[in-house]
């Protein structure tokens, strides 16, 4: 039995994104994708959809559709790629240091994960996760302000990030996506985790959006590759 034709088209388009497309790189428009594939715009718009559903693409309103990065997409997540239950997992006791909090503008890349406007602030919050009081990441953390206004640093030492976001504004992360690298230290996060500067490093950028499809958080984490091993299950299909 032949397949939809906005089947057909998601099939195609998807294998031009991955050939084609860099991270977060623009997509032709509605009428655009009309013209180039010969189909009706309502095929265009059913294709899109089932992209996005896969998480190959992302859309801004007013922006336009987009190309996520090669994302890895995990479901109900309760703490960052697993960090908790692994150290759990190996005996150690983990525990948050936040460092500090403030309101910013966040440079274009931040604000398009998050769809801020241009005059949007965000909270850029600086944190270490520790296990056994060792500090073995450091995480860049940014929450939209208009989603958690008044959001302070004493807010988040009464408990954790995400119970903070949920008891006092009740948003909850429904759904995350991620991308790991390997990367040098930064000379910041080097001193707070007590290595040296360029010390080889897991890169973890997330972003998490809640229950309406709206992003939450957008963090950049730099986990010490001496003692932290990413493991994550991969997102099928």
């Amino acid at each position: 039995m032949k397949s939809p034709l906005y089947k057909e088209l998601m099939n195609q388009l998807a294998s031009h994104i991955k050939k084609d497309y860099q991270p977060n790189q623009k997509l032709p428009s509605e009428r655009e994708l009309v013209e180039m594939f010969k189909v009706s715009r309502s095929t265009v718009r059913l294709a899109l959809n089932e992209l996005e559903e896969k998480g190959l693409i992302y859309r801004l309103h007013g922006k336009g559709t987009f190309v996520t990065p090669t994302f890895i997409k995990q479901p109900n997540l309760g703490s960052m790629y697993s960090f908790s239950s692994q150290m759990e997992g190996e005996g150690k006791e983990i525990s948050t240091k936040n460092i500090s909090l403030k309101l910013c503008t966040p440079k274009k890349e931040i604000a398009l994960q998050l769809n801020l406007a241009s005059n949007d602030q965000a909270y850029e919050l600086i944190r270490l996760r520790l296990a056994d009081g060792e500090p073995l990441v450091y995480n860049r953390t940014y929450l939209p302000e208009k989603i958690f206004p008044n959001l302070t640093l004493d807010d988040l030492n009464q408990g954790t990030l995400y119970g903070t976001l949920k008891k006092k504004y009740h948003q909850i992360s429904v759904l995350a996506f991620e991308d790991v690298q390997a990367v040098d230290l930064t000379k910041e996060a080097a001193q707070l985790l007590h290595v040296k500067e360029n010390t080889a490093s897991l890169k973890i950028n997330r972003k998490a959006i809640n229950d309406k499809n709206i992003p939450i958080e957008f963090t950049q984490a730099l986990a010490r590759g001496d003692k932290f091993v990413y493991r994550s299950k991969q997102y099928n299909e």
